[in-house]
């Protein structure tokens, strides 16, 4: 520990990594002097701290939608509108000051003995790892403006992401997917910015997951 510490100013170090990471934190001046002094850290404040600095995080993206995002934080602003876990409840939306003590959860299916497969679909489609345009076309070596990775599968000319390919793409093959499982595609689904994470939550989540798996092997 000692050792690394006097090496703290290379990036390749566990300490610089930590400190550099600490300097984002307002508060982060006591954490800073007990790390370089190799003193004991207060673990309760220290996440607390860290949770704060999150939801703060969040909380300024609340305000766009992931098509109005810069390119920066966009993919943060996709999780945070289409995958997150609620801090808080309906009512008080992301963070309920009642609840300022509790920890951020898993997401469900992680609690749940569902197959590995469909534990693996839903983790793709949560953390970007599918093969859509909107996600393929960012990595790819003449990368496509975010506003230009329309869907290739409809004539709607809507860019085509997560949302897009699971609620919405009228291609005959997605249509017949919901057809089929139309049970997880309540009568009265909730609208807005926030209708996926809606269905991702709902308490069917072997049947959401079953849905998704089918959904992303269309895009091999």
């Amino acid at each position: 520990m000692r050792a690394d510490l006097l090496l703290a100013n290379r990036r390749d170090t566990w300490t610089y990594q930590v400190l550099h990471a600490l300097q984002d934190l307002s508060t982060s001046q006591q954490f800073l002097d007990a790390i370089r002094s190799c003193q004991t850290i207060n673990q309760r404040q220290f996440e607390l701290t860290l949770c704060e600095h999150i939801i703060g995080g969040w909380r300024d993206l609340d305000i766009l939608t992931p098509h109005e995002a810069h390119h920066s934080n966009r993919i943060m602003r996709t999780y945070h509108t289409h995958f997150g876990v609620r801090l808080g409840n309906n009512y008080y939306g992301w963070w309920d000051d009642r609840k300022r003590n509790q920890k951020p959860v898993l997401p469900l299916y992680l609690c749940l003995d569902i197959p590995s497969n469909l534990s693996r679909a839903l983790s793709c489609l949560r953390l970007s790892g599918h093969n859509s345009l909107v996600q393929r076309m960012r990595h790819d070596r003449n990368r496509r403006p975010y506003e230009l990775r329309t869907c290739d599968r409809c004539d709607w000319h809507t860019i085509q992401d997560e949302e897009y390919i699971l609620l919405d793409c009228p291609h005959e093959h997605q249509v017949r997917l919901r057809t089929q499982q139309q049970l997880v595609f309540p009568p009265q689904c909730e609208d807005g910015p926030a209708r996926l994470r809606t269905f991702m939550n709902q308490p069917d989540i072997f049947g959401v997951a079953s849905f998704v798996a089918k959904c992303l092997a269309l895009f091999p």
